[in-house]
């Protein structure tokens, strides 16, 4: 058998101990001697393998204190390639049409389905974000984890991790249609759309993340012209 092939067993045997075992983003893995005792590999085999899910975001590889369940498990940084796309303005229009598709129904589901410790998250972000603004601080990290937030408490593990991809979206918009207006806008229905999936209200969920949604939108389209 190849070394390649080697290295891509012992990436799936890896995987498959990361499902079996549960382990969450953010986890360590056993030591490299108690793995290689698990998955019957040498040490360089093992190394091998664990490198190629750092390169698919899979793991973390951390010096001198192991390798860890990555909080992306698994996305690509780039799966859209979007960093060959040169015209930020258009893309940005692009990305939300896209996220127009998903998003009012993401909140909708997560008006219904989110826990209380999630609707409590969800609120707390949007003032985290408020809060940013208020002190004239970047809110990219802020606002990205507030429609993260939301996905997640949707229930659909498919949403949460197109959230993630479109991150890069969430940043690039806020980069490129800053002003007053926009944050206004964004404080105004962030806290809407928090509130109403706090009270369990989906429509009012959903409605609001559209009118948030079309608005940042029409911001853009004025930032290409």
């Amino acid at each position: 058998m190849s070394k390649s092939t080697l290295a891509e067993d012992t990436a799936q045997a890896i995987i498959n101990y990361i499902i079996k075992n549960e382990l969450q983003p953010g986890d360590k893995l056993p030591t490299e001697p108690v793995f290689m005792e698990k998955l019957g590999v040498g040490r360089g085999t093992l190394r091998e393998g664990i490198k190629l899910l750092a390169a698919r975001n899979i793991l973390d590889i951390r010096q001198g204190a192991g390798s860890f369940v990555s909080h992306q498990r698994g996305i690509p940084d780039d799966p859209l390639g979007l960093t060959f796309i040169e015209d930020d303005a258009d893309l940005i229009v692009d990305m939300l049409d896209v996220r127009l598709l998903f998003e009012p129904h993401v909140a909708r589901l997560a008006a219904t389905k989110a826990s209380e410790e999630e609707k409590a998250e969800i609120l707390a972000q949007a003032e985290e974000v408020e809060r940013c603004i208020a002190e004239g601080e970047s809110y990219v990290t802020a606002d990205a984890r507030f429609h993260r937030l939301i996905a997640e408490a949707s229930g659909n593990r498919v949403f949460g991790n197109l959230t993630y991809i479109l991150n890069t979206s969430i940043a690039k918009n806020i980069e490129i249609t800053k002003d007053v207006q926009r944050d206004s806008n964004t404080i105004r229905y962030h806290r809407k759309i928090a509130e109403a999936i706090k009270g369990g209200h989906p429509n009012d969920a959903a409605s609001y993340m559209n009118m948030h949604l079309q608005l940042l939108r029409e911001f853009a389209r004025e930032k290409r012209q």
